[in-house]
């Protein structure tokens, strides 16, 4: 009996030890469980053991692929739109600033994939889906569908038309005005030199130039001056190329004082005045003095070396056209197919001769004889231009209207002068609205009934392109035309003449 008791007393004590023990290893099994769950939940999904975390891999490079891809798309987007007048908008900035900033992070990545073990590279794989979903977003965001660019209210600036002038020389020279413009030392420069000589367009050159590098200064202002502009009208054109109006009931200090803290709130300024007559205070019109302190320029066109002298302007000389130079851009104007007749060329180059190398005079007549192929023509032509040049009594200006003259006569259809000569009765350097011309020559009956509205206005608009063809008018784009200067002096002439007789 006592043996068996023992026996009992034993077996419960063996039967407790094993529940015990059983009990022990199912909690130490659950927290194995438990730990090796965790650790799945955090390497385990990006890890995919082992071929999914290669696969994400390579689906993280060919989205970095894509997204440099379009951040080169942008990049060419941003040079096409970025004009004068508008700035890349912050949130594209920032946009190609993120591009540029994750395209680092996933080469990092790359590298220390690369340095990883195969059982160290499995905690990188959440890294890996991060950059995944990052990029998916910046493509997402990336569209722009609505533009890249916004107006630049704090940038004022004209671009112009690019006048065709070719040659080493009027290269220089606008090289020439720009060194001059980047050089602190220089603050004033007056380009001289006598009418039709190219001026004007190679300080359209310049301006152009200055537009498509803002870095230097912070605007450009434009203004054609012309012989009538008193000290009131000079500020107010400023005023206006600046968006800016003064008021006329001001005086005249006031105003001065006012254009000057305009002018000096934009920062480092160009200012072109183009066609000055003569030499003026800039105190008085309230222009601030330039200085290499401010890094603002003034720049000016004049006919007159005195008035380089009196304001002060490193002087910069515009010559006539070598023969060379001039003779290219008569052929750019007439066309370079009239090299292809022999018996032509001796005859055009002594025409282009007649112009003096004025650029003006050049564009004016070669642009009256494009398409022109009968020797007689040109010879007839050489003969007016002589007989008109030694009719001059040697007074510059007279001799590039006479060379205008040309042009004008070349027209041959009375009607056709007349609606060129009436664009004279607009103001000097006004724009003349394209539409608006044409429906006034109709009413003037210049232009021949057509039978109804619509084809007369059909027929303003070829004579229109006949007289811009022939450089009798400048198409300066907005709709609107209008006339040199000198062209306009010489269409005043003429009606006088009309009138006279």
């Amino acid at each position: 009996m006592i043996s068996f008791k023992v026996y009992v007393v034993m077996t419960k004590h063996s039967n407790a030890m094993y529940w015990v023990l059983c009990r022990d290893l199912t909690e130490q099994v659950g927290k194995i469980f438990e730990v090796a769950y965790t650790l799945w939940s955090l390497i385990g999904k990006p890890w995919d053991f082992p071929g999914g975390f290669d696969q994400n891999l390579k689906h993280m490079k060919r989205k970095r692929d894509e997204l440099n891809g379009q951040k080169e798309d942008t990049t060419s987007r941003i040079k096409a739109e970025l004009h004068p007048r508008k700035k890349v908008k912050k949130e594209v900035e920032l946009w190609v600033e993120n591009a540029k900033r994750i395209n680092v992070e996933i080469q990092n990545l790359e590298s220390e994939v690369e340095a990883s073990s195969f059982l160290s590279r499995g905690f990188l794989g959440k890294n890996v889906c991060k950059k995944i979903e990052e990029v998916e977003e910046l493509l997402e965001k990336g569209r722009f569908s609505d533009g890249l660019v916004v107006d630049d209210p704090s940038w004022t600036g004209q671009a112009f038309p690019t006048p065709s002038l070719v040659g080493e020389t009027i290269k220089l020279k606008k090289d020439e005005i720009l060194g001059y413009l980047m050089n602190n030392e220089v603050v004033k420069i007056g380009v001289h030199g006598m009418p039709g000589v190219g001026k004007t367009s190679v300080m359209k050159l310049v301006n152009n130039e200055l537009l498509n590098d803002a870095d230097k200064f912070n605007i450009v202002v434009w203004v054609t001056v012309s012989g009538e502009s008193g000290v009131v009208e000079l500020q107010n054109k400023i005023a206006r190329a600046m968006d800016a109006v003064i008021s006329e009931d001001e005086d005249g200090t006031i105003r001065a004082g006012i254009l000057s803290e305009i002018l000096g709130q934009k920062g480092r300024y160009v200012l072109i005045l183009d066609d000055v007559r003569e030499h003026f205070s800039l105190e008085e019109v309230g222009i601030p003095e330039p200085s290499a302190s401010n890094g603002s320029k003034l720049v000016l066109t004049t006919r007159s070396l005195d008035v380089c002298r009196h304001m002060d302007c490193r002087q910069i000389k515009m010559e006539t056209l070598p023969e060379a130079d001039a003779w290219r851009l008569f052929l750019e104007k007439v066309g370079q197919d009239l090299m292809n007749i022999a018996d032509l060329v001796p005859v055009a180059r002594s025409v282009a001769e007649h112009c003096a190398g004025l650029p003006l005079a050049i564009i004016a007549v070669a642009s009256s004889m494009k398409g022109e192929y009968s020797l007689p023509i040109w010879r007839n032509s050489f003969n007016e231009l002589n007989r008109n040049v030694h009719s001059i009594n040697g007074d510059v200006k007279d001799m590039v209207i006479q060379r205008l003259r040309f042009s004008y006569d070349r027209l041959l259809d009375p009607k056709i002068q007349k609606c060129f000569l009436i664009c004279a009765a607009y103001p000097e350097y006004f724009g003349i609205h394209k539409e608006q011309l044409i429906r006034n020559w109709i009413r003037g009956q210049l232009v021949d009934n057509m039978g109804d509205m619509q084809a007369n206005l059909d027929r303003g608009q070829a004579i229109l392109r006949k007289l811009v063809d022939n450089c009798l008018l400048e198409d300066v784009g907005n709709g609107r035309v209008k006339m040199h200067d000198l062209v306009r002096d010489m269409a005043l002439r003429i009606q006088h003449q009309l009138y006279s007789s």
